[in-house]
């Protein structure tokens, strides 16, 4: 690709973006930038055997669960799912930042086997909050007649 073509395709692509702005991130979808910034760094650093800088990124998912907590409680946050209501997800979110709790010991260890163990529980736990409150409901496959 020629630099006159990387450019106009970058050109075409940056004006694109601009006249399709998308719309702003709610407090729940920032802390789930955080969580993902948080697992890209866990794995960075358990590849690297260094997981001293896991806990500032622990720190972030913690400040942002702060304003998930007010959009919340002001009621402009529910659960994605209708199913599912916000006092399931309140406890569900405290037991997964009780496992996050987990892995900034672990992390501060630098204890790598830990961390790694550790870091599979809280991807667990970010799993199983999508499949309850963010995914569509499973439909049951449908009784065959005999």
């Amino acid at each position: 690709m020629t630099r006159i073509s990387l450019l106009l395709t970058l050109t075409l692509s940056l004006t694109a973006a601009a006249q399709n702005p998308k719309a702003p991130l709610n407090a729940v979808q920032r802390e789930m930038q955080a969580l993902h910034e948080l697992m890209v760094i866990s794995l960075v650093a358990i590849e690297n055997g260094k997981t001293d800088v896991i806990p500032a990124a622990i720190h972030k998912v913690h400040e942002a669960k702060g304003e998930t907590e007010k959009a919340i409680t002001s009621g402009a946050w529910k659960p994605a799912r209708t199913d599912a209501t916000v006092a399931d997800f309140v406890k569900t979110d405290e037991a997964f930042h009780d496992e996050l709790v987990k892995l900034l010991r672990a992390s501060k260890q630098n204890d790598v086997t830990a961390t790694t163990r550790q870091l599979g529980a809280v991807l667990d736990g970010c799993t199983s909050c999508h499949v309850r409150f963010r995914f569509p409901a499973a439909v049951p496959p449908k009784k065959e007649l005999k």
